[in-house]
Order: structure tokens, then C-alpha cells, then sequence
């Protein structure tokens, strides 16, 4: 396995800079092109509740890019945004409520007072207020034990250490491994590549 030293951002590395601080990077315009179809493939699927598969095809259909490059592009809006497959319970009734939340606002501009309370009920029942106060959980205050299965060769080399009595991790054997940097060009042309 080789360690990849990178002389500069990669274009995923920019634009999680750019959400994080936007005066801290520069995007060119094909940077700007991708963050903004990222933006768009999680619009996709929070706002309108496309799935997957259907996102990756309004995403090759309105960007003109491959299927290749639609998928690896999901995979980073994922990264960078928060995946929509792992999202816990919790967070999808936060989801939810929000969703009630929106269709109460939109009945109330229509005045439409049945439909909204209703929106407001099931908004209630999703949040259960009575639950949300801060309650401290017992079993989480206790100790606990951890079992570590080491490896073979770890385990030989932490016994011997431990019979002699003293334990320095500085001379246990490690090897330094080898690297190489990569530069822009060939980042570039790596990324041509998969596309």
C-alpha cells in the first residue's frame, strides 16, 4: 500500500473548503460547474425525494455527464452534504416534521385551516415534545469493558515488552513505507480518466 502525499487540494477538497469558508478558495469555473451539480443531486433527494437511481439520471440528462461521473458524483454530494442511506431514525423524523411543517405553511397561505392543522398534528405526534427533554440514560454512566483482539505479531511484541517490565513504543520494530507525491497535472489526468 502506498501513502499518497497530495501537493494541492483535490477538486472535492476545494469545494468542501469553499462551504466551509468561502473566501478561503477560488473555484474555476468546472469546480464551480461541480459543486453546483453536488448542490443539485442533494436537492434531488432531500427536497423533491428522488431515490438514487433516479437522481443519478436527471443529474446525466441535465449536465450532459456520464452515468460513471453521475455516480461519482452522488457519492461525493453523499460525502460532502450527509448520506441519505445512513440517515438514522431520529434524523428522518426531523425530516418528516420539517415535510408537515412545509405543508402547514403552504394550507395557511391558502387558508386552508383544516389541511394545516392536520400537518400540525402529525408534526406533533412525529416530535413527541413530552420525550425531547434532556433525560440522562443510567447504562451509559457505567463503566464499561472493552475486549482488544491484536494481532499476532502485536500481541508477541506487547507480552515481550510487558515481561520486561518496561513498555517503550518507540523501539518496537515499525517500518516507514513508501510514498510518492502526486502533482496537479497528474491528479488532473487521473480524474480525465474516470470521467
Amino acid at each position: 500500500m502506498d501513502i499518497i502525499k497530495y501537493s494541492k487540494d483535490n477538486t472535492f477538497q476545494k469545494i468542501k473548503a469553499w462551504y466551509i469558508d468561502e473566501t478561503s478558495v477560488i473555484l474555476s469555473p468546472a469546480e464551480e460547474e461541480r459543486k453546483n451539480r453536488l448542490k443539485h443531486i442533494w436537492a434531488l433527494r432531500y427536497e423533491n425525494k428522488y431515490t438514487r437511481g433516479q437522481a443519478i439520471k436527471i443529474i446525466e440528462r441535465d449536465y450532459k455527464v456520464s452515468q460513471a461521473t453521475a455516480y461519482r458524483d452522488y457519492s461525493l454530494a453523499m460525502e460532502l452534504f450527509g448520506s441519505m442511506e445512513q440517515v438514522d431514525v431520529a434524523a428522518e423524523r426531523m425530516i418528516l416534521a420539517e415535510s408537515y411543517l412545509n405543508l402547514y405553511q403552504l394550507a395557511m397561505k391558502k387558508g386552508d385551516t383544516e389541511t394545516a392543522l392536520k400537518a400540525l398534528a402529525k408534526r406533533q405526534s412525529l416530535i413527541n415534545f413530552d420525550d425531547t427533554a434532556n433525560k440522562v440514560d443510567p447504562r451509559k454512566l457505567e463503566a464499561s469493558m472493552y475486549n482488544l483482539r491484536l494481532p499476532r505479531g502485536a500481541e508477541k511484541i506487547l507480552k515481550d515488552m510487558f515481561e520486561s517490565g518496561v513498555v517503550n513504543f518507540n523501539n518496537i520494530g515499525a517500518e516507514d513505507i513508501d510514498w510518492k507525491e502526486i502533482t496537479e497535472d497528474e491528479e488532473d489526468e487521473n480524474e480525465e480518466e474516470h470521467e
